[in-house]
C-alpha cells in the first residue's frame, strides 16, 4: 500500500491519501519519505505537519527511532536531521494554535498527517494553510506534498478533498473492502474490525465514508450502563467537568472516577439562577461528602468563575472544547465499548439530556446538536459529559506516557495501563 502510495506521489508530486484508521500505514508512508529525500547527499529540507506539536514528536520520534538506523539520523523535539549532512533535514511543526507561526522556509517535502484531525483557530481552514503556508515553502523547489488522514465528518478535510484537482493534487482513496479484494487483510480480520467497532466510527473511519450523522446522538446508551448501586471513588481521584450558565442554561457539574478502565459518572450537581460562589461551596460540599482527598476539574472557558473555585482550593483548568464532532464520537465509542457507567439516581440531568441529544438536521457534519428538541433550555450536562470524556482520554494518556508531551492514546485501548498507573498512585493531572 505504501508502495502505491509512494508511486502516485512520486509521479504527480501532490497527493491526498486517506485510508483506514492504523490500515496502510499513512504517517509512516510520510516519515519514510522524508527519511529518504533527506538521506539524499545534498542541502535537503522537509516539514512534518501534525495536528498539534505533541502529537508531532510522537510520530516522528517513535517511527524515525523504530525503523531507522539511529547512528544516521539525530532525532530530537524540533528536527531530524542526518548526522553526516545537518543542513538536510526534517522539521516538525503542528497547525494548532496559530498556524502562521509556521510560515516561511523553503523545502523539498511536506508531509501533513491527519489532516482531518487538525485543531485550527483564528477561523483558519485546510485550503487557507496550503495556500498561505505549504504551497509558497514548495515554489521554489517544486517539491512533493502528502497530505494525509483517516476521515472525520464533513469537515476542512471533505472540503480540500472535493477542491484536491484545483490545488493540483491527486486523490488515493482506499477503504477496508478494498484491502479485503486487495489481498492486504483477509475477510476473517475486516469482520472482526467491523463487529468491533461501534457501527458510525467503522463507516467513518475504516470504510472512508464521509459520514452524515442524523437521529438520536447517543443510541448506544442502553440500560447496561446505568448502575443505581454504583458505589463512590473511595479514595480514587475524583475527576471533574463543569458547564457554567445561568438560565435558561444550567450549571451542571459532573463527578466521575475511573476504575478498571471504565469512567465512573457517580454524581452531578445541576443548578439555574446560580452564582459562582454557590457553586464553588457546593462542590466543595461533594467533595467532602465522598471523602476525596484527590480531584482535578475543568470547565467552559469563564475566567471569574474559574478563578472562584482556585480561591477556594479546586484546581480548574480551561476544557478542550476543540472538535465538538470528534468529542461525541468519542462518547459513542465509550458506551458502544461499555466503556462508561452512570448513577441514574444520581445523576438524572445528564441521563435526560444523553438520551434526549440530537444530531442538528444541517449541521450535524459539524458535530452540532438540535437545541430547539431541548425544552428545558440547553444540554448543558451533555456538554458537561463532553468535556469529561475528553478529561478521560488525557487522564490515559498520561497514564500511558512515559515522557512528557507524548501524543493522543485511543482511550478505548489503555484499560491496562490505567490499572498499572492506579496502583502505583501516580493520578496526577496536568
Amino acid at each position: 500500500m505504501q508502495a502505491f502510495a509512494a508511486a502516485q506521489l512520486f509521479r504527480h508530486k501532490r497527493l491526498a491519501l486517506c485510508l483506514p484508521r492504523q490500515k496502510g500505514g499513512k504517517t509512516e508512508l510520510g516519515v519514510r519519505l522524508a527519511h529518504d529525500l533527506t538521506a539524499l547527499p545534498t542541502a535537503t529540507s522537509a516539514l512534518f505537519l501534525a495536528k498539534s506539536h505533541r502529537a508531532a514528536k510522537k510520530a516522528v520520534r517513535e517511527k524515525y527511532l523504530r525503523l531507522f538506523d539511529p547512528k544516521v539520523f539525530s532525532v530530537n523535539n524540533e528536527l531530524v536531521y542526518l548526522k553526516k549532512f545537518p543542513t538536510s533535514a526534517n522539521f516538525i511543526e503542528s497547525v494548532d494554535k496559530d498556524p502562521d507561526k509556521i510560515r516561511g522556509g523553503t523545502y523539498h517535502y511536506v508531509h501533513w498527517s491527519e489532516v482531518a484531525f487538525s485543531k485550527f483557530e483564528f477561523g483558519a481552514t485546510v485550503k487557507d494553510i496550503f495556500d498561505k503556508i505549504i504551497n509558497p515553502a514548495l515554489s521554489e523547489t517544486k517539491g512533493y506534498c502528502l497530505l494525509e488522514s483517516t476521515n472525520n465528518g464533513k469537515n476542512g478535510w471533505y472540503d480540500f478533498w472535493n477542491d484536491a484537482e484545483t490545488f493540483g493534487f491527486k486523490r488515493l482513496r482506499i477503504n477496508l473492502s478494498d484491502m479485503v479484494y486487495l489481498g492486504l487483510i483477509s475477510p476473517e480480520e475486516y469482520e472482526e474490525i467491523r463487529s468491533t467497532t461501534q457501527p458510525d466510527v467503522f463507516r467513518q473511519e475504516y470504510e472512508c465514508e464521509w459520514v452524515t450523522f442524523t437521529g438520536k446522538v447517543y443510541d448506544e446508551l442502553s440500560d447496561s450502563h446505568l448502575d443505581e448501586k454504583m458505589a463512590g471513588p473511595d479514595g480514587r481521584m475524583v475527576l471533574m467537568a463543569i458547564d457554567w450558565g445561568y438560565h435558561p442554561s444550567a450549571t451542571c457539574v459532573l463527578f466521575a472516577y475511573i476504575q478498571g478502565g471504565i469512567l465512573h459518572i457517580f454524581d452531578e450537581h445541576y443548578a439555574l439562577r446560580e452564582l459562582p460562589t454557590t457553586t464553588a461551596q457546593k462542590i466543595r460540599d461533594k467533595l467532602t461528602f465522598w471523602n476525596a482527598d484527590s480531584f482535578g476539574s475543568v470547565a467552559d472557558h469563564d475566567p471569574s468563575r474559574i478563578r472562584e473555585l482556585q480561591l477556594r482550593g479546586i484546581p480548574c483548568s480551561n476544557a478542550d472544547k476543540v472538535d465538538v464532532l470528534g468529542n461525541r464520537i468519542q462518547g459513542k465509542e465509550l458506551f458502544f465499548f461499555n466503556r462508561i457507567k452512570i448513577n441514574p439516581r444520581r445523576c438524572p440531568y445528564l441521563v435526560r439530556d444523553l438520551q434526549a441529544a440530537v444530531w442538528h438536521a444541517e449541521k450535524s457534519d459539524k458535530g452540532e446538536l438540535d437545541e430547539s428538541q431541548c425544552t428545558w433550555g440547553h444540554f448543558d450536562a451533555e456538554a458537561a459529559f463532553r468535556y469529561l470524556i475528553r478529561k478521560f482520554s488525557e487522564v490515559l494518556d498520561d497514564a500511558a506516557d512515559e515522557t512528557p508531551e507524548i501524543a493522543i492514546v485511543d482511550p478505548l485501548s489503555a484499560a491496562a495501563v490505567i490499572d498499572h498507573r492506579r496502583r502505583l498512585g501516580e493520578w496526577l493531572l496536568p
